[in-house]
């Protein structure tokens, strides 16, 4: 294609979409819009990191809020808090866990806050939580400025870690003596679906740190730095690189939701059930209680609720969950190095742009029109393909604008191919349906290539040729033989196309016709048979016109043609050069008929066919038997007929000559020569006119008994010319 041809195609399938894509992106429109759609994607794809095995929940939920409501000690959501230190010190019972992380506010002032301040200072590894938020009124607090100066984490970073405007610390005593402090504070995306989260938040121009990064650090020390736009948290036996967004968050990986629905969650009433019994001497072997004090041995224990009545809820990727929960992923994310890096829109927009383009190559360039139809589907199993392997790295990249870009660009491709093929189309379709047969254009226009590939199946082919025209056009002048020769080819190749028939070709003043393709049909030789019988007619036709006007010569006025049928196996398609190709015939059968043809002038036949047209055919047109003969070139001696009329056109007269004939035929067989003369002889009586093919046997009946034939003589006939 020329160079003009394929830049409006790239400006339409690139250009156009990559625009459109390009704008979404500039306005913002685009981020919800991907982490929807990637979403769908993590849900379809194959799961790759397994929840952490460090981390267990106690969690408070309904059965632990109904089965003691009517306790003297808890009562009532939300529970007295003397029951914490209980749940924790149970924890540790035989080996403690590594850190216990408090997912429930402490904010306001209770009768049991001594309870807890005696388990921060006894327990140890405990960590409680903390709470910002933004608008309404800024109330100091006795003790805030040194709660926030004992926990907050000096960093030295420009990333933009979330910022709020007010602060709401564990209240008095439990934050003073708190051995550490988490906020936990989670943001969702502005669809509502909570995917992200930060390690730190920043109040009054402090950081501190979340609730999965506690999870991280484990109360040990802990370094942090800034290098190439990426962030790094440094303890002693590990290091984690953090790929924090634009506006400090980084999205989580959600795992499986049967994943998040088998987190180890062991029900607060089971583990008060289980002190109780302890205590009581019921069980004396804690492994055997409902909840042994070893399954926290070593973890990271997450204490929280999911229970509806404590409203901590939020929505996942996977639906609604307890918040503690998506605490659990967060920390889950931290501790093993689960955290996914969207990769820059840009990315998704260039990798998008190049499978574009390459899509125009395969609609303007390739030649191949299965391609254009399987490319779509190749294109969708590229780009899952690739966001598949980036996924398995942690990185997810930019979907909008594939989902958007290639559909758009692919239909504005085919809707133009559809025009421009159409356009070129109706230009070939005027051209060339005066020149071969319509349904032949169609189907070469539809499928040029599987045309070109051609078939084999059962055809009839059909030749034609004038009887002497050779001396009609020394007769005629030009311009006489052009106008003689235009109204016999448009008349003769009318009735050939009326009946289903393709032009092969026209070779001066024959034609050469085929039944039965491009589109088969299983009834191609009576069509055939009938359009021989009618262009005999419309040539009488002609000739009367020729004869009334005056036109042409006597000679001229006087023609008559031959046709030549056989049917058979033939090889048939479109043969020659893209540029240039003719759908035509080849094969044994296309020979034979024509040799038919050439041979008709011996027997003075208009139509002569071959046996296998006489049998597929003789129930609707009447065959008169002539010969046996072998033509050139094939040794297998033929049977041929002269197809005379329709079934319901035939005369007494004309049985009773070719009986006759056959008579005659089988005395010829036989060497009867005499006798078979006599019978030839007749048939010219009952016809009342002279019977080429009886005298052209009479003939032969002389000869050969002149010069009787060898012993293994079989009654054929061989033809030494075509």
């Amino acid at each position: 294609m020329k160079q003009n041809k394929i830049l409006f195609p790239i400006f339409l399938m690139v250009v156009i979409p990559t625009v459109i894509t390009a704008f979404i992106s500039f306005f913002r429109f685009s981020t919800t819009l991907d982490r929807k759609l990637s979403d769908a994607l993590f849900h379809l794809l194959p799961s790759h990191h397994l929840f952490s095995k460090d981390i267990v929940i106690i969690d408070i939920d309904e059965l632990s809020i109904a089965k003691y409501a009517d306790h003297p000690e808890l009562g009532l959501w939300p529970w007295k808090r003397h029951i914490y230190p209980t749940l924790i010190g149970y924890t540790k019972l035989l080996t403690p866990p590594k850190i216990t992380i408090i997912d429930i506010m402490f904010t306001e002032r209770s009768d049991y806050d001594d309870a807890l301040v005696t388990a921060n200072l006894s327990l140890g590894e405990i960590s409680h939580a903390a709470n910002f938020r933004d608008g309404g009124i800024v109330i100091p607090r006795k003790g805030i400025e040194s709660i926030s100066e004992k926990f907050n984490v000096k960093l030295n970073t420009n990333l933009p870690f979330p910022k709020y405007e007010n602060a709401s610390f564990p209240i008095g005593q439990i934050g003073e003596t708190a051995p550490m402090i988490h906020v936990v504070n989670v943001i969702a995306d502005s669809d509502g679906i909570l995917r992200r989260f930060s390690p730190f938040v920043k109040w009054n121009g402090l950081y501190f740190p979340t609730l999965a990064l506690q999870a991280f650090s484990l109360g040990e020390p802990y370094t942090t730095k800034t290098m190439d736009s990426k962030f790094y948290l440094e303890k002693k036996d590990k290091t984690r690189m953090i790929p924090i967004g634009k506006d400090g968050l980084v999205r989580a990986y959600f795992y499986t939701e049967e994943e998040l629905r088998s987190i180890p969650r062991y029900s607060a009433a089971g583990i008060i059930e289980s002190l109780e019994k302890l205590n009581s001497g019921e069980i004396e072997d804690p492994n055997s209680l409902l909840v042994p004090p070893n399954l926290f041995k070593d973890k990271i224990v997450l204490i929280g609720t999911s229970a509806a009545s404590t409203h901590d809820d939020v929505v996942t990727p996977h639906g609604l969950f307890p918040g503690v929960i998506a605490q659990a992923v967060f920390a889950s994310n931290l501790t093993e190095g689960h955290l996914l890096q969207e990769l820059p829109e840009l990315y998704g927009i260039l990798f998008t742009s190049v499978v574009l383009f390459f899509g125009v190559l395969v609609l303007f360039i390739n030649q191949w029109h299965l391609l254009k139809n399987l490319y779509p589907i190749f294109a969708i199993s590229l780009f899952v393909g690739v966001f598949y392997f980036l996924y398995r790295m942690d990185f997810v990249l930019s979907t909008y604008s594939f989902v958007l870009g290639f559909p758009i660009s692919y239909l504005i491709g085919f809707a133009y191919l559809t025009y421009t093929e159409g356009k070129e189309k109706r230009k070939f379709n005027h051209i060339l349906r005066n020149l071969v047969d319509p349904e032949v254009v169609s189907v070469a226009l539809e499928n040029m290539e599987s045309l070109k590939q051609g078939g084999e199946w059962e055809i009839t082919a059909f030749f034609s040729d004038v009887a002497g025209f050779s001396s009609i056009s020394e007769e005629l002048s030009a311009t006489n033989l052009a106008k003689l020769l235009n109204e016999y080819l448009s008349v003769m190749t009318n009735v050939l196309k009326a009946n289903e028939g393709t032009l092969d070709k026209y070779i001066g003043d024959a034609i050469v016709g085929i039944f039965g393709a491009p589109i088969q049909n299983k009834n191609h030789p009576k069509l055939a048979c009938k359009t021989a019988l009618e262009m005999v007619k419309e040539l009488e036709i002609l000739r009367a016109e020729w004869n009334k006007r005056g036109d042409y010569t006597p000679l001229a006025r006087a023609m008559v043609f031959r046709i030549g049928l056989n049917c058979g196996l033939a090889k048939v398609g479109f043969m020659g050069t893209d540029s240039l190709a003719s759908y035509t015939m080849m094969g044994d059968t296309v020979n034979l008929a024509a040799r038919l043809e050439a041979a008709a002038k011996d027997y003075g036949v208009s139509v002569l066919v071959s046996e296998s047209i006489e049998s597929s055919c003789k129930d609707e047109f009447h065959f008169r038997f002539l010969d046996w003969i072998r033509v050139k070139g094939k040794e297998a001696p033929v049977k041929i007929y002269s197809l005379e009329s329709f079934q319901n056109e035939v005369s007494p007269k004309m049985i009773l000559a070719e009986k006759e004939y056959e008579d005659g035929f089988s005395e010829y067989s036989k060497r009867n020569w005499e006798k078979a003369i006599e019978h030839f002889k007749n048939v010219s009586k009952i016809l009342e006119k002279d019977d080429t093919s009886s005298h052209l046997l009479i003939k032969r009946c002389q000869t050969l008994f002149q010069n009787p034939p060898p012993v293994d003589w079989d009654g054929v006939y061989t033809r030494t010319s075509k």
